[in-house]
């Protein structure tokens, strides 16, 4: 699907549940397209203050896997994605 290489794939914030057995609720509160990858800003309740960067994986419209940025995608990132978070 070349929408989603090229434009974020969710377009306003969302509640996503990772996890099994132990389930994590998170809040997606930005989605971009870095290297054409879906990169997504998550925060939780409880670390409000806290915000983690994960590469997201869509399958037919689904998410269906999030994992964690290498260390140079997560600094090019880090600093794009401070201007669209305040």
């Amino acid at each position: 699907m070349d929408y989603k290489i090229h434009r974020p794939f969710f377009s306003e914030p969302l509640k996503i549940t990772i996890g099994n057995p132990l389930n994590e609720t998170y809040y997606m509160i930005k989605n971009i397209v870095y290297r054409e990858k879906q990169i997504l800003a998550l925060k939780r309740d409880e670390e409000q203050n806290t915000i983690i960067l994960v590469e997201a994986k869509i399958d037919d419209g689904k998410l269906t896997y999030i994992s964690m940025l290498t260390d140079d995608v997560l600094t090019d990132v880090s600093e794009i994605i401070e201007n669209y978070i305040q």
